[in-house]
């Protein structure tokens, strides 16, 4: 009974390694072909698989069918093998004429003749460079600037005209241009018509009542740069400045643009509205300029 019993245990192990060793053999030599069974045999036959031989099956069939390389045929030509070269071809016709001595001294001659036209009409270069600074920077033709000759006492509630004034020191003189301003009225006329750049700079000295006396709210200061006389408010240029706190020397300055017409005239007024006198400086200044047309 125990025999018996080993026996029917051992055989399925027995059928096995004999059916791996068929499988094995049938595989190296005959060449193995795809299998169209179901599912289920396949599955049956799982156990059976070796790597080695599904390694051999993808290695004998990788050129076959689908995967077959083939190589492209070789492109022949149409025309066959080309032949030798031609022999060559007919001459051109034969160009112009090459100029003569003569006619090359003519065109030279006749070349010269136009650079020097050239250069006779348009100058050098250094007066062309000038000519185009000329045109960028204009030349100031009309221009004054000039100082109070001497100390200009003021009233107490009254309007003054600044005058007279003295000639420009040699460190001023290039921006005295043109003999427009009359120096002992103090007054410029304007030579043209055009937009006149004007500045006054006043240094004032109270008197010495200003001096013991505290300033006041309402005791001002109005320097004016006017025209014909006419201080208006469309007619000038104006300035109002309080008096001094502490009773000492202070400035004021007025500036800005006005057109003017030709012939007419501009002066610096001062309105003293304190309760005394004030004394304008000597060295204040008057000046303007001609900005354009």
């Amino acid at each position: 009974m125990h025999q018996s019993a080993a026996l029917r245990g051992t055989l399925p192990l027995l059928l096995g390694l004999l059916l791996s060793v068929c499988t094995a053999d049938q595989l190296e030599g005959e060449s193995p072909t795809f299998s169209n069974n179901t599912p289920e045999s396949v599955s049956s036959d799982i156990a059976l698989v070796n790597p080695r031989n599904s390694w051999i099956v993808f290695k004998r069939n990788s050129n076959k069918g689908d995967n077959k390389r083939t190589k492209s045929p070789k492109k022949t030509s149409k025309h066959g093998v080309p032949g030798p070269p031609g022999p060559p071809g007919p001459q051109g016709p034969p160009g112009p004429p090459a100029p003569s001595p003569v006619e090359q001294d003519d065109l030279l001659q006749e070349f010269r003749l136009r650079l020097k036209e050239v250069t006779d009409t348009s100058g050098s270069l250094e007066t062309v460079a000038q000519c185009q600074v000329c045109e960028q920077l204009p030349r100031v033709d009309t221009a004054f600037h000039c100082r109070l000759l001497s100390d200009l006492p003021v009233p107490r509630r009254s309007l003054q005209e600044l005058q007279p004034f003295g000639s420009p020191p040699d460190s001023e003189q290039p921006f005295q241009r043109g003999q427009d301003f009359n120096r002992s009225s103090g007054r410029y006329t304007a030579p043209i018509s055009g937009f006149y750049q004007l500045t006054a700079s006043l240094f004032i000295e109270p008197g010495d009542g200003q001096r013991r006396s505290a300033a006041r709210q309402r005791d001002c200061v109005m320097v004016s740069i006017c025209i014909e006389s006419l201080c208006h408010s469309n007619m000038s240029l104006a300035v109002m400045s309080g008096a001094a706190a502490s009773g000492g020397l202070f400035s004021v300055l007025v500036t800005g643009t006005l057109y003017l017409q030709a012939g007419e005239y501009v002066s610096v007024f001062i309105d003293n509205g304190t309760g005394s006198a004030l004394t304008v400086q000597k060295g204040t200044l008057f000046s303007g300029i001609l900005l354009g047309i």
